[in-house]
């Protein structure tokens, strides 16, 4: 036996078979309806007490109640984290993690690449302690916050005869190229642009949260019919949440009723305060607004590198206060308690294959009115989430949008529900098994 276990037994639930799906024939195992083990790695999975990236948490979540085991794997260290985790098992609210041990750092840029690297070797090192006490692998998912891991989850499912499922978040390295943060000539861009193209050949399915990436990937090595587009969504029990969300108090929440009660219409900014947010463009429609309407005032929580600069930015404004972050339920109330809410992206090619913010979704569920500053083309397929768009790098536009929505009707809290619950988690699972093979 090696060391990542005995081979798939007889009596696997997987078949091979040749499914044809619109005269396409697709090669490979089927899953049969019955319960599988699946391994879904991560390596800055967040979740209840861990920070940001619910993704994992939520599908592990979801597929856990349709009958699959599942266990997350994550690094234990990672600079999202609230705090450090020991390497191995832990089970947060009913959903299995296994922490990886991973190297400390301290925001260096060389700190954060150890660490990166670290996550295939030691994720290789505890394999078989992870086989025994969840079961071998019947489905491998690599989901991609970075890319050098992809390889040897590959072949750790190889080995157990597992399919091997890529998930792309960002596009690898179009992004970091595209953003601005590293030339095109670099050579970890080069390594990266291998490590994108072997991902895509090696991977049965991609699935990914931008909808319109399948020819960037198709230009890459990505076969005919392995493309799927699964956005991210809002959780089952933050649906539910949206129904008693009045019930919800905290001081930021009192903060905006007590500007409405001054007859202040209040737009809120929740989320990343860096270079690829375009707040700033947010703060100079909040200027314009400030001498047109100055009712209107500009909540925005949130952290990030820029906050400072931002902050500076909006020295001027007396219609624009900052609060620091906060738990995502008292997000969820400061958006039920405002009147629109607002996020904004630079004009940029890289969001022509697609967008797929948090935020935007959480923003349909809890805000009575959303407006988004993009092009249209990133905002393809996901339009019902919003109230209005509007050109991007335009304050002027955007406060234009802003005031318009306003002046205009606030959706229902039935009607935001309706759509929320197309792209709740347990929708999401179910979604992403079927589509790639599972026809329960």
């Amino acid at each position: 036996m090696s060391a990542f276990g005995s081979k798939r037994h007889e009596a696997r639930w997987f078949l091979d078979v040749i499914v044809a799906v619109d005269n396409r024939r697709l090669v490979g195992p089927y899953f049969p309806g019955g319960p599988m083990n699946i391994w879904l790695l991560h390596p800055f999975a967040g979740g209840p007490g861990l920070g940001r990236h619910w993704r994992p948490f939520w599908l592990a979540d979801a597929w856990g109640k349709m009958g699959h085991r599942v266990v997350v794997v994550s690094a234990g260290f990672h600079h999202l984290h609230r705090e450090p985790r020991a390497p191995g098992p832990q089970r947060i609210n009913g959903v299995d993690f296994w922490f990886l041990d991973t190297p400390r750092y301290d925001g260096s840029n060389l700190g954060r690449l150890r660490n990166n690297l670290s996550f295939a070797p030691a994720f290789r090192s505890a394999t078989s302690a992870i086989a025994a006490q969840f079961g071998e692998p019947d489905l491998m998912i690599a989901s991609s916050p970075h890319l050098f891991f992809i390889s040897a989850a590959r072949q750790i499912a190889q080995h157990f005869g597992a399919r091997f499922w890529l998930e792309v978040r960002d596009l690898w390295p179009e992004s970091i190229v595209a953003l601005g943060m590293t030339p095109t000539w670099h050579p970890l861009v080069r390594l990266l642009g291998w490590k994108e193209r072997s991902a895509y050949r090696a991977a049965d399915r991609v699935i990914c949260l931008l909808a319109g990436a399948e020819a960037h990937m198709r230009a890459r090595g990505l076969s005919a019919g392995k493309f799927i587009w699964i956005p991210n969504g809002v959780s089952d029990g933050e649906i539910q949440s949206a129904l008693t969300i009045e019930t919800l108090g905290h001081p930021l929440i009192d903060r905006i009723n007590q500007l409405k009660q001054q007859g202040r219409r209040v737009v809120l900014y929740a989320g990343g305060m860096g270079p690829p947010n375009a707040v700033e463009v947010v703060l100079d429609a909040a200027a314009v607004l400030g001498n047109t309407s100055p009712e209107i005032s500009f909540v925005l929580i949130g952290s990030g590198t820029s906050l400072a600069a931002l902050k500076q930015r909006a020295a001027g404004l007396a219609n624009v206060e900052f609060h620091d972050e906060v738990d995502r339920s008292i997000v969820h109330g400061m958006l039920h308690a405002s009147d629109c809410a607002v996020v904004a992206f630079h004009k940029n090619a890289l969001y022509h294959h697609g967008i797929s913010p948090n935020k935007l979704f959480d923003y349909c569920l809890f805000a009575p009115r959303s407006v988004i500053a993009c092009e249209a083309q990133a905002l393809a397929g996901l339009e019902d989430l919003v109230t209005a768009r509007c050109a991007p790098d335009d304050p002027g536009a955007l406060a234009a949008s802003l005031r318009a929505a306003l002046d205009g009707p606030a959706r229902s809290r039935a009607e935001r529900v309706a759509i929320a619950q197309r792209y709740s988690y347990s929708a999401l699972a179910a979604r992403y098994l079927a589509e790639a093979g599972d026809p329960a």
